[in-house]
Formats: C-alpha cells, structure tokens, sequence
C-alpha cells in the first residue's frame, strides 16, 4: 500500500464521507476525521522495509524505505500504552514545525491501532555519540554545533512552546560530507511556555525530563518557565567543551543539582573563555538570570564570527597512526573521569597525573533522591489540553527557514500538578506495555 498524502482541508469544506481504508461503503469515523487534520502523510507498517537503529525510553526506532517510492525515513514505534497520548502530542506538533534545527517531520504510520512518527532520516546518530567517538572536533565545529541547538530551541520557544527534554541524546547529528550539523527532536514531553501573571495561582507543571539535564526548579517541584531549557542546553555545553558524559559521576555537580563551576574550570582550560562562560551562564541556578536562546544564538555568532580567522582543521577521524599523546589525550588519561575532558588537544605525556593518583571525589546529588534513582530515568507525564489544543491550531509551517513567531493561545489560569511517572533506561520487556507503570531498573 503506497503512502497516501492527504490535502489539509481548508476551511468549510465539507468532509468527504467515504475512504478506501474502511471500505467502499463506511462513513469515516471522527477519530479519522481529527487525524486527517493532524498529519499529511498515513502509512501502514508493511509499507516498509525495517532496520531497527536505535532505541529509547518509549519507543523504539527504524530505518525505514518505502518499497515503492525508496524513499529513506525514520519511523518513532512507540512501546508503552502509558505513553500513546505523549505520542499523539509529539505527532501533532512537529507537523507544525518548520525549521532546519528541528527533526522534520514527515508523517505517521498506523500500526496496532497505534500512531507512530515518521521523521527524516538523520544518518550520524546523536550528538552524545559524537562527543564520546573518536572524530577529532575542533572549537569552530563544537560552537557550530552548540549554535545549531541554540537556533531549534529559539524557534521552539517563538512558537510558545517549551521543550522540557532537551538532552545531548536528543539532539542528531547530520553529516554532509565533512560537515556536521545539529537538529533537535523528540517532543514528547513539550508544553506551552505557562504565563505566571502576578492575579494568577501559580500551580507548577509536573516533574518531567532526563535528570541529568533537569533544571533545579523542576527537581523540586517548584514553577518553573522555559528557562529550564536553557539550563539543559548548558549541561549540553559542558558535555561539548570536554567532551564527557553528563553522568555527575564525570561532569561535576553541586549537592543543590547545580554545575560546579570551580571544578569544571580546572577540566577545561583550554576552552575558549567566551564560550565556557556562556555554559555557566547558562546553569545559573537562578533561572531569571539565564540567557534567552535569542541570547545565546547572538552571543554565539558573535563568537564564531571572531575565530573565523582561525585556521583549524574542522574535522578529521583519529587513526590508529595518529600520535600517542593525542590518543592518550582521548582514550587514555589515567583518570577516567577526564578522559575527554582536554578538549582533544596535544599535550606532553609529562603533564599527565600519575596513574596511581586517585580521581577528584564527585557529587551525585540524583543518588541522594530514592525517585531519581540515581538520575538514570526518565520522568514522564500525560499532555495537557492546552497542549492539544494548541498544535490543532497553529497555523501551517510556510515553505521558508525565516518564520516570525506566531501568536499562541493563553495559558489555561489553573493549572493542577500532574503526577509524573519514571522509566529505568531499559524498560523490563513484561512491562513494556503496562500503563501508569512505575519502572524501576532490577
């Protein structure tokens, strides 16, 4: 069965009353109706030719090919029944976006009675994947990089929404040639940026996210903005610069989830200091004094524009003929913990900590939390209506990079605290499919 593209309707049309998927004589029901509104493009799982690539917290992934067109995509399979209205919301929205930083979304495919996401296919993976491989990155190729996210996030947040997601394992890495390049995805868990007026009651939003890159506000439960993308997007920095984990067990953190700025100064002093303060200025654990992506994009180019002079090789793939202090710069400095953190630079073996010399003691305040289990989980909510209502109301995206910020609706004026749910990294197979389940890593 080819992909059917389906025309948006344009307003008082009348709905066409027959459809071949439900027979020649069968009245299409409203759930059609409202997904016939929601997406362009319907496609059945046997449409396809499947590779699984990847999975995650909810779903899994696939390389997919059309059997008739060839076309290559993506295609989201969702695993939890807890988790199809996040789905849903996800689908929903991307089909109104329109940006090259963000995951182009191209349709869904209906399986099991199940809507799942097809994407573009990005072919290098995620940006975590990049930072622990052993392609050489120089400082221009990292800011271009850290500017492609700061770009998505802006245009996300024009749109008034919030991504509440945002992490390093989210963000896919495009490869053109030699060239790389950055694209934001995974909106399962956006919202409506909420507008606190001082006449409002200020209920926060539910707890959500990736701990690692949590915001403090949103850890304890306090309200919290879209700030709180700017502080995920700064422990996407500091991943960046030294080219670590966001484990805390690597990338230091204070007792209060917040970066240590001191130690992590003394990992990186090679980096450009532009750049290494706007990571910092980004984790300040005040969120009103955090940067606007706008900001950020501003300052960003600022800096590329300055090291435009600058000769660096951009990028290269390390071999095993490559000079032995370079790869004991990447792979085997003798504290693990800094592994990466030299930002790929030469150095004389002399300058190396003894491999007897015990590493520097970390904070991990995720482990002192019993519901953060040690931050690798993942914390998830249902959408709200505002959500919903949102994405069947913005506007389609025009055929352009350069859109202006389109108007969106006010944030509901009550809004309760939703109770949040938790997945381990792997969900356990026999309970893949429970709904409103508590996973918990065995």
């Amino acid at each position: 069965m080819e992909t059917e593209r389906v025309a948006p309707e344009q307003e008082g049309e009348a709905e066409p009353p027959l459809h071949s998927v439900h027979g020649t004589h069968r009245i299409r029901p409203s759930s059609y109706r409202a997904l016939r509104s929601a997406v362009s493009t319907l496609a059945r799982l046997d449409d396809f030719s499947c590779e699984r690539i990847g999975a995650g917290f909810f779903s899994e992934v696939f390389k997919v090919q059309h059997r008739v067109t060839g076309q290559v995509m993506a295609l989201k399979m969702n695993i939890l029944a807890s988790n199809r209205a996040n789905m849903l919301r996800e689908v929903q929205l991307m089909n109104r976006l329109s940006h090259p930083n963000i995951l182009r979304f191209i349709g869904v495919c209906v399986h099991e009675g199940q809507l799942h996401a097809l994407t573009e296919f990005i072919n290098g993976g995620n940006l975590e994947q990049l930072l622990d491989s052993e392609v050489y990155l120089s400082w221009s190729v990292r800011l271009s990089l850290a500017l492609d996210i700061a770009r998505g996030l802006q245009y996300l947040h024009s749109k008034g929404i919030f991504h509440r997601d945002l992490t390093s394992k989210n963000c896919l890495v495009r490869w053109e040639g030699d060239v790389c390049s950055a694209v934001v995805g995974d909106f399962g868990l956006a919202e409506k940026i909420p507008d606190y007026s001082e006449d409002d009651v200020q209920e926060p939003l539910a707890v959500v996210g990736s701990p690692y890159w949590m915001a403090p506000e949103v850890l304890r439960g306090e309200i919290y903005n879209e700030k709180v993308d700017v502080f995920a997007y700064g422990i996407i920095l500091c991943e960046i610069i030294a080219r670590i984990q966001a484990d805390p067990d690597i990338l230091p953190r204070t007792e209060d989830f917040g970066l240590d700025v001191e130690a992590f100064q003394r990992m990186v002093e090679d980096c450009p200091l532009d750049f290494l303060e706007l990571a910092i200025s980004c984790c300040n654990m005040n969120a009103k004094l955090r940067p606007s992506f706008a900001q950020i994009v501003s300052e960003l180019e600022r800096i590329q524009a300055e090291r435009k002079q600058k000769d660096e090789p951009p990028v290269k793939i390390l071999s095993p003929a490559i000079d032995y202090s370079r790869r004991r710069s990447l792979h085997f400095f003798p504290d693990s913990h800094l592994s990466r953190s030299k930002s790929d630079m030469l150095h004389n073996l002399d300058s190396f900590p003894s491999a007897t010399q015990a590493p520097p003691a970390r904070v991990n305040p995720f482990s002192q939390r019993e519901d953060l289990k040690g931050g690798k989980i993942k914390l998830f909510d249902t959408p709200s209506k505002s959500v919903i209502s949102l994405t069947f109301t913005l506007p389609p995206p025009p055929y352009c990079d350069d859109i202006p910020p389109a108007d969106v609706e006010e944030t509901e004026k009550t809004r309760g605290h939703r109770r949040c749910h938790s997945l381990p990294c792997t969900p356990p197979p026999h309970l893949t499919s429970a709904p409103n389940s508590v996973l918990t890593e065995s």
